[in-house]
């Protein structure tokens, strides 16, 4: 069998396939319609959170208030302790607790050390950083008023009153490409890349399967031998991996105003490059299988844990080693960091290179592991 052949072949049993041309066609634009629509606010509002005033003075009772005013927080009333607040929060009736610390408000007139607490979940950064930003500056300018008052009382001449409303550093922060610094530009451009991965090995490695099972197809037909059948059907499937992630960084993250186009030259061939990387491992996980309907058994439950051994939503410095090593197996984690760099932030290729190399090094793993399986597979039926 020519190269074409299996190529041409391959394309068309899988638009043929009233089962899976969903999975191959339909599947990625349908979910980046529905996907982004939960964060389509962006900006975090109305976190639920309780107050636990243990100072109970007039500085306190006007952070509250000023708290009450803030787009990002809805006060859910006052705790009488911190153990309260805390079986609230294990509770899921709120997203956080603020506690103002006894003599809050001497120590503040004193000019002594002290501290308002946020505490949160930790299980939704964007909202846990929103909180604490908005916490934060309700008590600075409550502090900030404070002093000014106490120096003003003192006879500090107004140079020095003008100083300390601008006391400390300058602190400027710039997002380098989730300028909202919303959930929307933050998950969706790292998530699109997991669902094209999730939904194209579902459909690639169940149509393998399939073919195994009837002794059809370009890798199991009477027509299939050597490399040239592999070559070609490893083409047809990087097509259309190819071209879902070509729709999601091109039209759904200019259709829904995601942070885009920084290196798109260079997206597009990182594109190329995981497209051949996700089909290899279809074909191999296909091949394993043996089984149409136990392919999508199995990947619809490794979604969720590729999304978190990826590095996105939990930090990768804080897994352990062995969960990093085999993130490292998982084409995603290269490519969802290599596409926000390259897609998000206009990085250069020098500056992906460790994405590229572990991409480039799955393709050689994963390509390996196809032929080895298929040749194995074609060994069996040879030999009954």
């Amino acid at each position: 069998m020519t190269l074409w052949r299996a190529f041409s072949e391959t394309v068309g049993a899988a638009l043929r396939d009233r089962g899976l041309v969903i999975l191959f066609v339909a599947a990625v634009p349908v979910y980046s319609i529905f996907y982004p629509l939960a964060y389509e606010t962006q900006a975090v509002r109305a976190t639920p959170l309780v107050v636990v005033d243990l100072d109970a003075s007039p500085m306190s009772r006007e952070i509250v208030s000023r708290l009450s005013t803030v787009a990002a927080i809805r006060e859910r009333g006052s705790a009488a302790s911190v153990h309260e607040a805390r079986d609230a929060l294990a509770a899921g009736e709120v997203a956080g607790i603020v506690v103002v610390p006894p003599d809050f408000s001497r120590d503040a007139m004193r000019g002594s050390p002290t501290a308002v607490t946020v505490f949160g979940t930790g299980s939704y950064p964007v909202q846990d950083s929103a909180v604490l930003g908005s916490v934060g500056a309700v008590v600075q300018g409550v502090a900030g008023e404070i002093s000014g008052a106490r120096l003003a009382r003192q006879g500090a001449p107004a140079a020095a009153l003008l100083q300390s409303s601008h006391a400390g550093p300058a602190f400027i922060s710039q997002p380098l490409f989730n300028l909202t610094r919303g959930y929307g530009g933050y998950v969706v451009a790292a998530v699109g890349i997991l669902i094209v991965q999730q939904v194209m090995l579902m459909a690639i490695a169940s149509l393998v399967g399939t073919w195994l099972e009837g002794r059809t197809g370009p890798l199991f037909g009477p027509l299939a031998n050597g490399t040239r059948a592999l070559a070609g059907t490893l083409a047809g499937f990087a097509l259309f991996v190819f071209l879902a992630l070509l729709y999601f960084i091109g039209f759904a993250f200019w259709a829904q105003d995601v942070p885009r186009g920084g290196n798109l030259a260079g997206a597009i061939a990182f594109a190329a490059l995981s497209a051949l990387t996700i089909a290899s491992l279809g074909i191999a996980l296909g091949a394993w299988f043996a089984d149409r309907e136990r392919a999508l058994q199995v990947l619809l439950a490794t979604s969720v844990p590729f999304l978190f051994m990826g590095g996105i939503v939990f930090p990768r410095e804080a897994m352990p080693e062995p969960i990093n090593a085999l993130a490292m197996l998982i084409p995603t984690t290269p490519g969802i960091f290599g596409f926000v760099k390259l897609n998000q932030m206009g990085a250069t290729w020098s500056e992906i290179r460790p994405e590229f190399l572990n991409m480039a090094a799955l393709l050689l793993l994963y390509a390996s592991a196809a032929w080895w399986a298929v040749t194995a597979r074609r060994g069996e039926a040879s030999g009954r």
